[in-house]
């Protein structure tokens, strides 16, 4: 038996969804595994980086601090704030950390145990989120 597949079985992505307290929404940035940019043209508003692996990386993560968090609602003023993480290593990195302190943000690190629990995103989002963005992508 022979089964036609779009080829696209081991592609991956990552994409990284933050929302602000007040139920703001900040631009996704997503991370496909190769090594080049796509030639799609993407919407509006939409952070798109390309690493190896597909997977967010420490440089990944500092880029996400210029390019999304740090032009969030708010960050031209440079009013404090906190940001909420679960406890990936690249998030814990030491400039990633310098770089969050710069931008006045204080950074809170969720154990890997309870962020399923803790995470919003994780609790209300990341499921429908990916499973809508799979079924755009085999379309």
């Amino acid at each position: 038996m022979t089964i036609k597949t779009t080829g696209t079985e081991k592609q991956r992505c990552t994409v990284m969804l933050a929302v602000t307290a007040d139920g703001g929404k900040l631009p996704p940035y997503v991370i496909f595994k190769r090594k080049t940019l796509p030639k799609e043209k993407f919407p509006p508003g939409i952070h798109v980086r390309v690493q190896e692996k597909g997977w967010m990386d420490q440089d990944l993560v500092k880029d996400w601090v210029d390019k999304v968090w740090d032009r969030k609602p708010g960050a031209l003023r440079r009013q404090k704030s906190m940001l909420v993480l679960d406890s990936f290593r690249g998030h814990l990195n030491e400039d990633v950390k310098k770089e969050l302190q710069r931008g006045r943000t204080d950074m809170v690190v969720i154990s890997g145990h309870v962020t399923s629990i803790l995470q919003p995103l994780v609790i209300s989002i990341n499921k429908p989120f990916k499973e809508t963005l799979r079924r755009y992508y085999d379309e």
